[in-house]
């Protein structure tokens, strides 16, 4: 988990933790709130409507006004920034959730269908909020996913570079570094907690994605295969390696890295 990630979990986590305060409060206040109905002789409306809150009411309302405010001003931000296609309905949602804590809503004799109203409100305002966690971390994983992928298409173009000038003891390695780069980034992406390092060779990699089941038996021992062909150019051997298995490693190493394998 990067460092923003985990900042932005804490707040997150600080927020729900003040919306359950906020939750028991308008709970509290809403369920002692009376209604009252009245007789007109010319036809007009008889009701209901909502009692003065006595002052005890009226400080519950106030506290929980102040705090729905306060919750409201720090969620807006994260919102706007992580998911603004959210903002308006995260919005609207705020304006009717206060007319009801205001009391300025119709007034129903049924409270507690007025509850489950402001409940309904409110939870769709804290799941957009909780979403926001989930957002940043596929974004952050797109992100790094992106940045590791060219880097191996960067490697992999320098590989055949070297080879085509028939460097092709070179080419073989740098197609190495280019496998290694996409093996981590798989590592690093895995919802599994893999225990890899960026010292972990090809071969030492494809294991570990076996067994976090990342990959299967088959891709394993085609890995194993390309590690021993890269070893061989990275060995100072008398012979120089085979000019059709670094072709080989190049081409299987473009084709994961292309997402055309595993």
């Amino acid at each position: 988990m990067t460092e923003l990630e985990e900042s932005i979990k804490q707040e997150i986590s600080r927020l729900e933790d003040r919306a359950a305060e906020i939750e028991d409060l308008y709970i509290e206040f809403m369920s002692g709130v009376d209604t009252y109905k009245t007789e007109s002789p010319f036809g007009g409306k008889a009701g209901p409507f909502w009692e003065v809150p006595s002052e005890e009411l009226e400080s519950i309302q106030r506290d929980v006004l102040q705090k729905y405010e306060i919750w409201y001003n720090s969620a807006f931000p994260l919102v706007k920034e992580y998911i603004p296609e959210r903002v308006e309905d995260f919005t609207k949602l705020y304006n009717e959730c206060t007319e009801r804590l205001k009391l300025d809503n119709e007034a129903s004799s049924n409270v507690q269908k007025v509850i489950n109203k402001q409940n309904q409100d409110f939870d769709t305002q804290r799941s957009i909020l909780q979403s926001i966690s989930s957002k940043v971390s596929n974004d952050e994983l797109r992100a790094r996913k992106q940045i590791s992928e060219n880097v191996a298409q960067n490697e992999l173009s320098r590989a055949r570079l070297l080879f085509d000038e028939n460097e092709i003891r070179a080419g073989g390695v740098i197609a190495g570094v280019a496998l290694e780069r996409y093996l981590l980034m798989l590592c690093e992406n895995s919802k599994k907690d893999i225990n890899y390092s960026y010292r972990d060779g090809v071969s030492t990699l494809a294991q570990k994605l076996y067994e976090a089941d990342e990959i299967d038996s088959t891709t394993g021992k085609h890995l194993q295969h390309l590690a021993d062909i890269r070893a061989d150019c990275a060995h100072a051997n008398e012979d120089d390696p085979e000019r059709n298995n670094v072709r080989r490693l190049l081409e299987d190493v473009e084709d994961y890295v292309r997402g055309r394998k595993i």
